[in-house]
């Protein structure tokens, strides 16, 4: 097999450099567009706007001057409350004003045909100075000898927004902390990308900085599932630290579940990210943006009076050009899509076709051909019938069609074809109780094709680990969201799930609970339980890559949390958790790569090769034994006897024996999260986790190799005037552990890492709805280098770094 590491490395550092409150006169909020006309008589009626039915009055901001128009966009669900709420200019403090206020505003739902249904409109609040307020004496005349008073003028009672109770489901515990897209928009480093903000979330380790993989409390890469609206999608971001394969004007929300999770979620022993689109707009609407490595857009467009909604997203990358200036010989390029048609057929009926798709290809050109390094790609194409019941349920039915598809150098490819179905409903059974049900199933289809005549015998190996086959996997569950009082909330809930593959079968039982107990009106007592089972997973998430067969039986996690949460007002909030998870039957080669190999206890290696350099001559005198081993954090190190893989010898293929090998595990520690609206005039985060991963292989315990006893994240954001904007974010976290090194024998970490962040914006309105921004950010701004490894070779020992890794980017986004 021929080997380009140095080509690698080069083209993905092409990669980086270069993608990388008293108010006396308030603010009235009006509709920016007038209410749908009633749909006359047609089989499928129109969608009838939202109507306001609490105080939609905003009081003016106290230390804030000057006129002020800000145009929200709300969701608005079926129940009438508000969502979500998001402005679209950043113009403090009246933005962070009217955001508050709108989250309590009320209305009366949209409807088609008279059933609620969840919509999204456009509200216009406009925010005038309140006018001087004259001293009562110098108002008043006097009143001469005889004359009867004049009755004293009114006073005009100040309004303010009317509280209102919301009726629905609370915040579910084990969700950690949401941000708006809004919000998200103003995170250095995440390129306003939704999915990007996962890596701000305390329980997040990173395996290295920038790429988008993470452990999420001790839980491996492979072992953490990623939805978009109950559809299972294979990976997430783009090759090397792209942006996500989805526009993020399409994602209406995105949670992180790093345990305890809904019984909705399943067949995953880790963490869920679950993102959720948005609902069908009333009017119009477009987004588009370009900067120097890419170019997105996004349009919505209703028709037939509202019946329906066709949208249509994407992103296309210049990375292939760009990099052909500096590098003639490297090849790169990225593209998604994503289509969504919906129509009501009927007054209660909706039938939807939701399509999506991302490729991705690293390539090395020569004089006659362009040769594979990686390619990645998957499409999905749903199918979906949404019936709203009178009161507050939903019916889901859904089929879905997918290809996933992954290619490797030497014409080496791995394809899965999948089919499912799935229902999704919820059912309001008693005015406290919400029953939430559903089932699922999918057929995976895995085709292989390694051309095992030019390879070596652990390449020939592997491929056997990833044979032809047909999968199955079956479930059904169930959660009851019961409100005990007005302060405490009970989830319990269970899975049950069969697998099948190759003639062997398996069933997981995955018991849920979950409890939110409101001491006061700020204070809340969170905790969540449960166990999840999962086949056995590849090293990371990668479309096609599954490992063949139930051998070793099913993974299994017991994941339990417990926290408190507390709104100090003023757009503040505070968690702290505390979490416990317990791994059991892992599959989990990069958190284990420092079993037992050979018969070598952790932290050695078989000494007939050097680990930093497996081309090396054994030493002298000590074939066979047992030597130290230099290799943390590595996974995948070719050991064979001095010829490399394939060599004649019977070297061992490390990333073999770790996808084979079986591990247990635990996983504590504390999270804790502070954060302040990042759209106030000034606003950030900390987040922080304290923790420790432990893996045990064969009656030896060790610290996980990916373990991070610190992980810091923080950042603060300005509103400098003038619709600019401007923020940075910080990053810290400790080294990995780090095996014997002979030179340094008291140093039992890498070194730590360290990162800044920056992010300029500067925005003009060109109209009610219209804008256009400048956007200037850089991730890594820092340049520093990341210690992975040690390596030791004959003439010493020295740290292995990567990077710098990082996104340099000047672009431009607008909107309608």
């Amino acid at each position: 097999m021929r080997r380009r590491p140095n080509l690698v490395c080069a083209c993905l550092g092409g990669l980086f450099l270069l993608t990388g409150v008293l108010g006396v006169r308030p603010a009235r909020a009006q509709a920016a567009a007038p209410a749908v006309a009633p749909a006359s008589p047609a089989p499928a009626p129109a969608t009838i706007a939202p109507k306001p039915i609490s105080d939609l009055d905003v009081a003016y901001p106290d230390g804030a001057g000057g006129d002020a128009v800000v145009v929200l966009t709300l969701t608005v669900e079926r129940d009438g409350s508000v969502s979500a709420v998001t402005p679209s200019q950043v113009n403090e403090p009246f933005s962070s004003h009217a955001v508050s206020a709108a989250l309590k505003w009320q209305f009366q739902p949209a409807t088609r045909a008279g059933v609620a249904v969840r919509v999204r409109i456009r509200v216009e609040v406009a925010f005038h100075p309140p006018a001087p307020v004259e001293p009562e004496d110098a108002a008043s005349p006097p009143v001469a000898p005889g004359d009867t008073p004049a009755p004293p003028r009114p006073q005009a009672k100040p309004k303010g927004p009317v509280e209102i109770q919301v009726r629905g489901v609370k915040v579910e515990p084990s969700r950690t902390a949401s941000l708006s897209r809004a919000e998200v928009r103003q995170i250095p480093g995440t390129f306003g990308d939704p999915f990007r903000a996962i890596e701000i979330m305390p329980g997040v380790t990173p395996i290295v900085s920038g790429l988008p993989f993470f452990f999420v409390r001790g839980a491996p890469p492979g072992d953490v599932g990623y939805f978009l609206d109950g559809i299972r999608v294979p990976l997430l971001f783009h090759i090397g630290v792209g942006p996500s394969v989805i526009h993020p004007a399409l994602i209406d929300r995105v949670d992180l579940y790093p345990g305890g999770y809904p019984a909705r979620f399943g067949r995953f022993s880790g963490g869920i990210v679950d993102g959720e689109t948005v609902p069908p707009a009333t009017e119009a609407h477009g987004e588009y943006n370009l900067r120097f490595f890419d170019a997105g857009a996004f349009l919505e467009v209703p028709f037939d009076e509202h019946r329906g909604e066709i949208l249509l997203a994407g992103r296309y990358s210049f990375t292939a050009g760009l990099l052909s200036l500096l590098s003639s010989d490297v090849k790169l390029d990225y593209w998604d899509y994503q289509a969504r048609l919906s129509y009501a057929v009927t007054p209660k009926d909706t039938l939807s076709v939701f399509s999506f798709g991302s490729y991705d290809f690293l390539g090395q050109r020569t004089a006659t051909d362009t040769i594979t390094l990686f390619g990645a790609e998957f499409h999905r194409i749903d199918v979906r019938y949404d019936h709203p019941f009178s009161d507050d349920g939903t019916l889901r039915l859904a089929a879905t069609v997918g290809l996933d598809r992954s290619q490797l150098p030497d014409n080496r490819f791995v394809r899965d074809r999948l089919v499912g179905t799935r229902s999704e409903v919820s059912l309001r059974v008693a005015p406290e109780a919400l029953l939430r049900f559903g089932s699922d199933v999918q057929l995976d289809g895995y085709d292989v094709q390694f051309d095992t005549s030019t390879l070596g015998p652990a390449a020939a190996r592997a491929a056997g680990l990833f044979p032809t086959r047909t999968d199955l996997a079956a479930g059904t569950r169930a959660d009851l969201v019961l409100s005990v009082g007005d302060r405490l909330q009970l989830t319990p809930g269970v899975r049950l799930d069969y697998y099948s593959s190759q003639g062997q079968s398996a069933v997981g039982v995955d018991p849920r609970f979950s409890t939110r107990l409101e001491i006061t009106q700020r204070l809340a007592l969170l905790s969540t339980f449960g166990i999840a089972h999962q086949p056995p997973a590849f090293v990371v998430p990668l479309p096609g890559f599954q490992p063949g067969g139930l051998r070793g039986g099913l993974q299994l996690a017991v994941q339990q949390s417990g926290g408190i949460e507390y709104d100090f007002g003023d757009a503040t909030t505070a968690t702290a958790t505390v979490f416990h998870n317990g791994f059991f039957n892992m599959s989990d080669p990069l958190g284990a790569t420092q079993m037992t190999v050979d018969g070598c206890p952790p932290g050695s290696f078989p000494d007939d090769t050097l680990a930093g350099d497996p081309g090396a001559q054994p030493s002298s005198g000590r074939v066979g034994t047992c030597g130290p081993r230099f290799m943390a954090g590595k996974v995948g190190t070719d050991r064979s006897g001095g010829g490399g893989e394939g060599a004649d010898g019977g070297g061992t293929n490390n990333t073999v024996n770790a996808l084979e090998a079986r591990t247990n595990g635990t996983a504590y520690g504390l999270e804790l999260f502070l954060k302040r609206r990042l759209t106030s005039r000034v606003g950030g985060f900390l987040s922080y986790t304290l923790s420790r991963s432990v893996r045990t292989f064969q009656n030896q315990q060790f610290i996980a190799t990916f373990d991070r006893t610190h992980v810091l994240n923080a950042a603060v954001t300005f509103n400098l005037g003038r619709n600019w904007r401007a923020g940075t974010r910080a990053i810290f976290y400790t080294g990995l552990p780090k095996a014997p090194d002979p030179t340094d024998p008291g140093s039992t970490r890498l070194p730590p890492f360290f990162r800044l962040d920056l992010r300029l914006e500067k925005r003009w309105q060109l109209g009610p709805r219209a804008y256009l921004s400048f956007v200037a950010e850089w991730m890594n701004a820092t340049l520093s280098k990341e210690a992975v490894s040690t390596t030791c070779t004959l003439q010493g020992c020295q740290t292995q770094t990567i990077g710098p890794i990082t996104i340099p980017s000047l672009g431009i986004e607008g909107g309608f």
